[in-house]
């Protein structure tokens, strides 16, 4: 005979089995959900300032003098200054630069707790001051109007004068250029920049005015000179043309040693003024 037992004792309530299932589930989803929000610390880490050199200017002329300092130095660094060739600048222990010669050369700041900084420095001739000499007409051709006039063949190794009022800002070169004949002159405003190599080796512009009764306009097209301890020399070009007359005339002219009889004080600073000026003797 086979045992029957109670239907209670048989078969659980279905709504107890439901109660366990679903205590099983928030069991489960609280403890995946716990684990989700959990998030590795971390740490930030910033980098210290670069040690480096203030004001940046790099370009100084022969005898100036330029006041240099160091930025994100620690307060108890000790600063050393040196010159990488002393031929070109030099730099004393407070950190002030004199151009010696034209060329470029490296500054370095050395801190006592280790860190350097380095500017480079192109030291150029100077240009500032009075200069008094002739520009000699070395080539000419011309066409049209020009050529039936006899232009060129009235100025070919002509002696001109030759008048150049400039500024000086870093490399860069602004003035008024004025040329001179017997005929009469043209003048007009010029700008240029300083090269490489310490030359002026551009300088570009426009001059106007009255050549033997006609409207004349000069267009600078190439200008190079250098200046030393004898004086200026260089070249320029550009080209002639008139309202008044069909064609157009290209010259090229050339000035040496032209001595500087007069000069204004440098500023002991990264930007300053210089005057130039070219007149026939």
């Amino acid at each position: 005979m086979t045992a029957r037992l109670p239907r209670d004792v048989r078969r659980p309530a279905a709504g107890t089995v439901c109660c366990v299932l679903l205590l099983a589930v928030v069991a489960a989803l609280g403890a995946g959900a716990c684990g989700s929000t959990t998030e590795p610390s971390t740490t930030t880490t910033t980098a210290a300032p670069t040690l480096s050199i203030t004001p940046t200017t790099n370009a100084l002329a022969v005898g100036q003098v330029q006041a240099y300092s160091v930025l994100n130095g620690a307060a108890t660094d000790t600063i050393t200054w040196s010159s990488s060739d002393a031929s070109i600048f030099t730099v004393d222990a407070a950190g002030n630069v004199t151009g010696v010669t034209r060329g470029s050369a490296t500054l370095t700041a050395t801190a006592s707790s280790g860190p350097t900084a380095t500017l480079t420095i192109q030291v150029t001739p100077n240009y500032q001051g009075t200069w008094l000499g002739n520009a000699t007409v070395t080539a000419c051709t011309d066409i049209g109007g020009f050529a039936t006039n006899g232009y060129c063949a009235q100025r070919i190794r002509a002696t001109q004068k030759l008048t150049a009022q400039l500024n000086q800002a870093g490399l860069a070169i602004t003035g008024t250029l004025t040329q001179a004949e017997a005929a009469g002159q043209v003048t007009g405003s010029v700008t240029g920049a300083i090269g490489t190599g310490g030359d002026i080796s551009t300088l570009i512009g426009t001059l106007t005015g009255v050549v033997n009764g006609a409207n004349v306009t000069t267009t600078l097209i190439a200008w190079n000179s250098l200046a030393s301890d004898t004086g200026l020399t260089g070249n320029w070009a550009a080209n002639v043309t008139s309202s008044q007359i069909l064609g157009i005339a290209t010259l090229q002219w050339q000035f040496t040693a032209v001595p500087r009889v007069a000069s204004n004080d440098v500023p002991n600073r990264g930007v300053w003024s210089l005057v130039a000026l070219l007149r026939a003797r």
